[in-house]
């Protein structure tokens, strides 16, 4: 093999190792859980509908048929977790048979946090993950109103 081959394979799978490392790690540590609540969502469905109009012996029409619509109500699980200076908004839809439901989290309690691009990681109070969709991140405003502020420093006056 030319040296200039074996060099482009070498860097291929370095470089292409450090970018799967860089997609699986984020940034865990322990948050502050600050809201749970439901959000009821009823989507629309399938509607069928069938009708025949049939002829009696005695000569009246009859018109017999049924129609169908299918909503569907979800329940949907809305998280809030502060970390450090971030804010972070999830999602999860309810499950009845699989799943984790988290009512059993308490409010403002610390939590063990994971984000990794669009999902937050929970560990659950029985030591299992959570894994919900993140849909909302933002800076707490009162971490940076206290940025803002003078620190009790030495102050010139001119």
């Amino acid at each position: 093999m030319k040296a200039t081959t074996m060099i482009g394979i070498v860097l291929t799978s370095v470089l292409g190792v450090g970018s799967i490392a860089a997609q699986q790690s984020g940034a865990c540590g322990t948050g502050t859980l600050v809201g749970l609540d439901t959000r009821i969502q009823t989507t629309a469905g399938m509607s069928t509908g069938h009708y025949e109009e049939k002829m009696k012996k005695n000569g009246k029409k009859t018109i017999d048929g049924y129609t169908y619509s299918g909503e569907q109500t979800q329940e949907i699980y809305v998280l809030t977790v502060a970390i450090g200076d971030m804010i972070y908004t999830a999602e999860n839809l309810k499950n009845l048979f699989f799943g984790y439901n988290p009512t059993d989290m308490v409010v403002n309690d610390p939590i063990e946090v994971c984000v990794e691009k669009n999902k937050l990681f929970l560990t659950r109070p029985d030591g299992k993950k959570y894994k919900t969709r993140i849909v909302r991140s933002e800076r707490d405003p009162q971490v940076l109103s206290q940025m803002d502020r003078p620190t009790g420093g030495a102050m010139s006056s001119k």
